[in-house]
């Protein structure tokens, strides 16, 4: 007779297999809902900015406190989540808000989002993949936990009576993307419109598509580049990279 254990065990393929295709619904909810709400934060600063309201109007923590249902911190990702990939994260097709959220503070999030469409790459992938390409330092492991893909911000006991979400107006949370800043320097960030706005690094935007053999070479030429680059050009420099790809270009145009 099995025991329960053993049944756990035997049952987990169908588990699993039950299991995948509700989760990639949830993942997908949440992944849209959390863009939904970083668009209205942000829509909400700018209006109580364009309303010259006092900053500390406007903060996350004010926020929370009106919303009732959501931490300040999370009202922080989801804001510099939208702020930096507001315009560009339906370019990268299949990923979920939370491949964003890990990838916020990267110099180079656009190669490892790409890297994520193209390969299929999990969060965790994504993080562990840019890690040992970066030569995997002890003091940067990625951890599961530094990845939140959402609050508990649903059934949550309500603040106070003074602040309730009905006392924001429709109108206040209409409108484009204005200035976005951090509670901790909000009087000296810039705002964050097309004038200030950093233009995202895609370099591969407009290539044609490739034929199987030369995407396959492609991608790998790209990922190890991308590796060499976050190791600090130890084994080779860049420009002997430069040299190399050069010598290509001369063989495409001489053959």
């Amino acid at each position: 007779m099995d025991t329960p254990i053993q049944t756990e065990i035997d049952n987990e393929p169908l588990v699993d297999e039950t299991s995948v295709k509700y989760l990639g619904r949830w993942n997908r909810l949440v992944s849209t809902t959390n863009w939904e709400k970083g668009r209205i934060i942000c829509q909400w600063r700018e209006d109580m900015i364009s309303a010259d309201a006092p900053p500390d109007d406007y903060t996350d923590q004010a926020w929370s406190h009106r919303a009732g249902s959501v931490s300040p911190q999370h009202v922080g990702r989801l804001r510099r989540v939208f702020q930096r990939f507001g315009e560009t994260f339906d370019q990268y097709a299949g990923l979920y808000w939370s491949h964003f959220q890990a990838a916020m503070d990267w110099p180079d999030a656009e190669m490892w989002l790409e890297g994520a469409v193209q390969s299929g790459w999990a969060v965790s992938q994504m993080r562990h993949q840019r890690w040992e390409a970066m030569g995997a330092p002890a003091d940067k492991t990625p951890l599961p936990e530094d990845v939140i893909e959402a609050e508990q911000d649903e059934d949550v006991e309500p603040a106070g009576d003074e602040y309730k979400p009905d006392d924001i107006p429709p109108e206040t949370i209409s409108g484009s993307l204005g200035e976005i800043r951090d509670d901790a320097d909000a009087d000296e960030r810039p705002p964050c419109d097309d004038e200030h706005s950093a233009e995202p690094f895609r370099p591969f935007e407009d290539l044609p598509a490739l034929p199987p053999d030369l995407a396959d070479a492609f991608e790998a030429m790209k990922l190890a580049i991308l590796q060499q680059k976050l190791s600090g050009w130890r084994e080779i420099s860049l420009p002997e990279v430069l040299s190399v790809l050069d010598s290509l270009k001369q063989l495409a145009q001489n053959v």
